[in-house]
C-alpha cells in the first residue's frame, strides 16, 4: 500500500498540522512535537473515500474526545478533504475524509497537501 513505506514518519506534516489546529488548547506543544517523532502507525485503514490513521503515545490523553472544530480542509490537486481527531486511551486517530467531488485517493498522504481553515463565508456552521 502507498502509505506503508520505510523510513517515513507515522504522521505526515499536514496531518500533524491538522491535529495541531483541531487539538488547540487540548494537546500541549510538547505533545504535538512528540507526534512528529512517531515512526510507526498503530493502525491504518483506507476506506475508499478517506482513511483513519491511529498512533500510540503514552504521553497523549486517555480521556475520550472528538475534535472537529474549527473546520479544517486539506487540498491537493483536485482533492478536498476534511479532518476529525478522536482522542482517547493514549491513541489518537486522525480521520481524513472526502469534502469534495473527488474521493480522497489511496495515495493522498504522498501528495503535497495544504491544510487550512476555510473562510467563514465558505463554511456553514451548525446551529
Amino acid at each position: 500500500m502507498p502509505w506503508m513505506t520505510s523510513n517515513v514518519d507515522a504522521l505526515r506534516d499536514f496531518e500533524v498540522e491538522a491535529i495541531r489546529i483541531l487539538a488547540a488548547g487540548i494537546l500541549s506543544d510538547e505533545q504535538i512535537e512528540g507526534l512528529k517523532s512517531l515512526k510507526v502507525p498503530a493502525r491504518f485503514e483506507y476506506t475508499g473515500c478517506g482513511y483513519f490513521l491511529t498512533v500510540a503515545d503514552p504521553e497523549l490523553p486517555a480521556e475520550r474526545l472528538t475534535l472537529s472544530v474549527p473546520p479544517i480542509i486539506g487540498t491537493a490537486d483536485d482533492v478536498v478533504s476534511g479532518f476529525v481527531v478522536f482522542l482517547g486511551e493514549h491513541e489518537p486517530t486522525l480521520e481524513c475524509h472526502t469534502w469534495g467531488v473527488v474521493d480522497v485517493p489511496d495515495d493522498f498522504r504522498q501528495r503535497d497537501v495544504l491544510v487550512q481553515q476555510p473562510s467563514p463565508e465558505t463554511f456553514i456552521r451548525p446551529l
